[in-house]
């Protein structure tokens, strides 16, 4: 079990970092006449501190704009946004994942190359594609039954989120597959699967009962390369469905300020989520709860 000095540690040097990285723009706003700025980065790193300790302080302006905003409560509103999709499609992604495993893990083993073939080719498709493909599909169903059964776009106090949240689930779920069917067959290959199996105990059971509990813990742990990648599909699909997010907050200013404080806004709920995630199935790992 990690230490909580170590979490915390880990969780100030992230920190420092991310101010840091938020003052680089500053830094490298010279480099055209091939120079650092180095004393405007310090005097932007200063004003970022000082942000962070009095946030109700300030305010913004959006790229183009000349009226100055508050910035909160309104950034409460497009941070919320996007933390609920983003972890809604997470979830989401997760579970079909798994229960896609499952299913494939009954299937022989011919069977089941085939079947990750497919998912892996799926795996390549833009992620574009699949965001425009799935507002016309909504669209072509609207025209033929006359139903809408997704919004496509939030407009004013109509808001789009089941169909955001599916289709930004649609490439993690693949993904999270791809891990989960291989940590699946490694653990088909223990010793205590073959006990499970020589007393009788079916492929179901076997599967669902004690090679999932087992496998999990692995999939978690490789599951942060697939936030990451839905972090970079989340401003196309803010753009796309025109939803008020934190990404699209991100690109309309480019205050040193508002940028980390935007930034921290979402690793800070993703620190906790994996760090507890990471303590609760750590403990489970260490009792060594197997057959």
């Amino acid at each position: 079990m990690r230490s909580i000095g170590g979490i915390l540690l880990k969780f100030f040097l992230s920190i420092v970092g991310i101010i840091f990285i938020g003052g680089l723009p500053i830094l490298l706003s010279g480099i055209g006449h091939r120079e650092l700025r180095l004393q405007a980065y310090w005097q932007s790193i200063k004003g970022i501190v000082s942000a962070l300790f009095h946030p109700g302080d300030l305010t913004y302006v959006i790229i183009g704009g000349q009226k100055e905003r508050d910035l909160f409560p309104y950034l409460w509103e497009p941070i919320t946004y996007s933390l609920l999709v983003l972890f809604s499609a997470f979830l989401l992604a997760s579970f079909l994942s798994i229960l896609l495993t499952i299913l494939t893990m009954l299937f022989s083993k011919k069977n089941r190359n085939r079947i990750k073939f497919m998912f892996y080719l799926f795996e390549s498709v833009p992620d574009v594609l699949v965001i425009l493909s799935a507002q016309l599909l909504v669209l072509f169903l609207y025209k033929q039954t006359g139903i809408l059964f997704f919004e496509i776009a939030s407009v004013d106090m109509e808001r789009a989120f089941l169909l955001p949240v599916l289709v930004l689930a649609i490439l993690p779920t693949v993904q999270l597959f791809r891990m989960s069917i291989l940590s699946f067959e490694n653990e088909e290959r223990k010793d205590y699967v073959t006990l499970a199996q020589s007393i009788g105990l079916g492929k179901l059971v076997i599967v669902t009962f004690h090679i999932l509990r087992n496998a999990v813990i692995s999939v978690f742990f490789q599951s942060k390369k697939t936030i990451w990648f839905m972090l970079s599909n989340l401003f196309v699909l803010e753009l796309l469905f025109n939803i008020a997010g934190i990404t699209r907050f991100l690109m309309s200013t480019l205050q040193p300020k508002m940028f980390t404080i935007a930034v921290l806004s979402i690793f800070i709920p993703l620190f906790v989520f994996y760090t507890v995630g990471e303590i609760v199935l750590s403990k489970k790992a260490n009792k060594g709860e197997e057959i």
